[in-house]
This record gives C-alpha cells, sequence and structure tokens, in this order.
C-alpha cells in the first residue's frame, strides 16, 4: 500500500524497524490507553519491545497514521496462514476521531488482498472503545 490521505491524517505503511514511529506513538499514550493496550501500566518500552513492535516482514505489516509530520497511531497485523491477530493504538488526544477507524480500514483492506480471510484481536473485556471499533471492522473478538 502507499501513502493514503483521509481528513487530512496521512496513512502509510510502517517501514521495518520504524522504532521511533513506535516510541513516539507510545509516548503520547496514558496510563489507561497503555494499559488497555498492553495488558498491564507499562512506562516505557525496552529496546526488545520496540525491535518487536516495528518488526514488518512476510507476516508482519504495521500501518502508521501522521498528522503534521507527526505519527498519532498505528495498526499492526501479524498473520497466521489465512488469519490474523489485529490491535491499533491510537494516541490520547486522537482518540475517538476516526483515526483508529480509518487504520482498521486500511489494514482490512491489506489483509484482504494478501488472501487473509479473518481478523481476530485480544481485547480487554473493559475496553468498549476497542470493542465497537473491532465489531465495526468485523473483527472477531476475544475477551482479555
Amino acid at each position: 500500500m502507499n501513502s493514503e490521505q483521509v481528513d487530512r491524517v496521512t496513512i502509510r505503511p510502517l517501514r521495518n524497524r520504524e522504532t521511533a514511529v513506535v516510541q513516539a506513538v507510545f509516548d503520547h499514550l496514558g496510563a489507561r490507553s497503555r494499559h488497555l493496550r498492553f495488558g498491564d501500566a507499562k512506562n516505557v518500552l525496552t529496546a526488545s519491545e520496540l525491535e518487536q513492535l516495528a518488526r514488518v516482514d512476510g507476516d508482519h505489516h504495521m500501518l502508521v497514521a501522521v498528522f503534521d509530520g507527526g505519527p498519532i497511531g498505528i495498526a499492526c497485523l501479524v498473520r497466521d496462514g489465512v488469519s490474523a491477530e489485529v490491535a491499533v493504538e491510537v494516541a490520547d488526544e486522537w482518540q475517538g476521531r476516526r483515526v483508529g477507524t480509518i487504520l482498521m480500514e486500511r489494514l482490512a483492506a491489506d489483509a484482504r488482498a494478501a488472501g487473509i480471510e479473518y481478523l481476530h484481536a485480544h481485547v480487554a473485556a473493559h475496553n468498549a472503545a476497542s470493542r465497537a471499533l473491532m465489531r465495526r471492522s468485523a473483527v472477531r473478538i476475544s475477551l482479555a
């Protein structure tokens, strides 16, 4: 996928090992958002975690949402045969402004183009916004 602009937000593929982008989005997540995304109150990402989260290859596909030159959200897909697990994180100040929806729409389109038949996600039971996003995107949800 090439870059695409929607509502002044540019969606583009994350380049392999583009750790600065992953770190920038993480830095704009509050404690609650970090807890909902990572399952604990994570304050920092280790170098190893950053490398893993910024991995792009045949089975790992990531998109980044950029506004005014800065990353504001990330969507990732990890392929497992004809299915893939997906996750989304959006900077706190951009939540509720369709960034997650735009990322998931593009990620789902990329998945279909790659022959992936269904998407699934692990979502915290109390994360109503993420559950709603995944349902709208036809993603199978397992509650964490």
